[in-house]
């Protein structure tokens, strides 16, 4: 009954909602019919600039005009928005399967079999046999989205320039295969809010994103050679960013720091990525600047402060690596630092004050502003939030060819 008096409202209040260019939900409708789509576009473009009251609904029928459309990306990213608002609504899972099934984005299984009778219709699976998925950004344990959507991701700036010779990797694993490795809480949304705001904020073309959830350690290998040949085709013309959130960890022996990929092994470094091999191939590409984004922590700790495994007692302080190349790292660490979450947000801290930071210059910031930013910030919050300091650090290649603080992503 509360669901039904929530869609009625919703409806009553889309139908009635007038803005400053006087748009309706009745203009909506009737440009539907009519198929013409970039005009219910921007209806809805402008009922929800101009309400105070949003919902999903409203994104969820932006999405649909720009599945009509043909931009099924940009459906999947208003799909993404509606959910934050009705995490359970079938309708948005089902939209969302379909449009990503469009631009060939596997996860588009898990949002049909989390679409009900009739998602698992077009996956030919019967309801008996359907394995209920977690939603992406909802596989975290804490209080679903009681209090709605994070201030950073809604009201994301969008510009009219573009960054066509910008690249963009972005590895957001949240789950992992091993029994005993715990989920990163918020990492999908991390990746997927991240990519929204490199598409709007940063300009950059779609096309030039590679976005890998939970990737193994293969599809970490795959992609790194995908830039690698973006460098060669390019040279210095372009840009490389390289975001990542999810589990680090340390070698005991050694104290080399790795990434660990979905189908890693706590206990066996040989299975994660080492960032000195990381490092290594990244100064090797001849791009004009590469910026790394580390949410992660590798001490061996998890987002919540507890160990990545039971076998481990203790943090371990990693060795630091060095940059070579034209290299820049924002790293949510240092030392045995935990890489906290921001439960309110539901991103990881370093993440949000990125997020934040994006929002707040609309792109227009550089990496050293971008630097200061999130380690005032994350340090001061972590306190308050967590009762201990989490400190990010920043490293730059000393023998970059160009001045990296001062790189600027929002403007070329």
């Amino acid at each position: 009954m509360k669901s039904y008096f929530r869609s009625l409202l919703c409806a009553i209040l889309l139908n009635s909602a007038t803005t400053g260019l006087g748009y309706t939900g009745a203009d909506y409708a009737s440009a539907m019919d009519q198929g013409n789509y970039d005009k219910a576009i921007t209806i809805m473009t402008d009922i929800i600039k101009g309400t105070d009251t949003k919902s999903g609904e409203l994104y969820y029928k932006r999405a649909s005009a720009y599945a009509k459309k043909g931009d099924f990306v940009y459906a999947v990213i208003d799909c993404g928005t509606a959910l934050t608002y009705s995490p359970a609504e079938e309708k948005y899972f089902l939209l969302r399967g379909e449009c990503k099934k469009q631009i060939n984005d596997p996860t588009y299984v898990s949002d049909l079999r989390n679409a009900g009778p009739k998602g698992l219709a077009l996956l030919n699976e019967k309801p008996a046999a359907a394995k209920p998925s977690v939603p992406i950004a909802h596989t975290v344990q804490n209080k679903a989205n009681q209090s709605g959507p994070s201030d950073v991701d809604v009201n994301i700036p969008v510009v009219r320039h573009k960054n066509p010779n910008t690249f963009v990797l972005i590895f957001c694993n949240e789950n992992y295969l091993e029994d005993g490795i715990s989920n990163v809480n918020y990492a999908h949304n991390d990746g997927n809010k991240f990519k929204e705001y490199c598409i709007k904020t940063l300009g950059i073309p779609v096309q030039n994103i590679h976005l890998r959830a939970d990737a193994t350690r293969n599809q970490l290998r795959s992609e790194i050679k995908w830039a690698r040949n973006i460098s060669d085709a390019y040279g210095n013309d372009a840009d490389l960013i390289l975001y990542y959130s999810g589990h680090g960890m340390p070698d005991d022996r050694s104290r080399k720091a790795y990434l660990l990929p979905s189908d890693g092994i706590a206990n066996d470094p040989e299975s994660g990525y080492a960032l000195s091999q990381l490092y290594d191939e990244l100064g090797e590409m001849k791009f004009n600047s590469t910026l790394v984004l580390l949410d992660a922590c590798f001490s061996g700790a998890k987002r919540n402060g507890e160990m990545l495994t039971a076998a481990k007692g203790v943090a371990i302080k990693p060795s630091e690596e060095e940059l070579s190349g034209n290299v820049a790292v924002i790293s949510a660490t240092q030392g045995d630092d935990t890489a906290y979450p921001d439960d309110d947000s539901r991103h990881g801290l370093f993440t949000y004050f990125l997020l934040k930071r994006l929002q707040e210059t609309k792109g227009y910031t550089t990496i050293g502003d971008l630097a200061s930013y999130i380690s005032t910030n994350v340090k001061r919050a972590s306190l308050v939030k967590q009762n201990k300091m989490q400190v990010p650090a920043v490293n730059y290649s000393p023998e970059s060819s160009v001045d990296l603080e001062i790189v600027n992503f929002g403007q070329k």
